[in-house]
């Protein structure tokens, strides 16, 4: 579960990042506008919206498939859509590791297959 904090005006909390990525900018983020809107969806895209929350008026969504931004008016239903934009993120995260942590016993015991396999975590 994850507890996001209170965010002041033009701050953000970023979510887990996927297995093995470091600061790619899709990880899932939380921001609060200046204008005291909050924008949820990947890091990148909605440090990209924030300029567009200055003119938003209502709930929106912006953008399509894995760039979809969502802009929300009060803190409730922003920290809603982050935690579930988060739970996949880290269902898969926990399948990854076990299949790394499986990969890297069969690499101890002598499988070579296993040794090249490490290669893609």
């Amino acid at each position: 579960m994850i507890t996001v904090p209170r965010l002041g005006k033009g701050k953000g909390f970023k979510g887990p990042e996927f297995y093995g990525c470091y600061n790619t900018g899709v990880a899932p983020s939380i921001f609060h506008s200046r204008t005291g809107k909050y924008v949820v969806g990947p890091e990148l895209r909605c440090r990209d919206a924030m300029r567009a929350a200055l003119t938003l008026t209502s709930h929106r969504v912006i953008g399509k498939g894995r760039d979809r931004v969502w802009m929300f008016k009060s803190r409730k239903p922003a920290v809603a859509k982050f935690t579930a934009l988060c739970e996949p993120v880290i269902r898969e995260n926990a399948d990854v590791a076990r299949q790394h942590a499986a990969t890297r016993a069969a690499a101890g015991r002598g499988d070579l297959a296993a040794v090249l396999a490490l290669g893609d975590f």
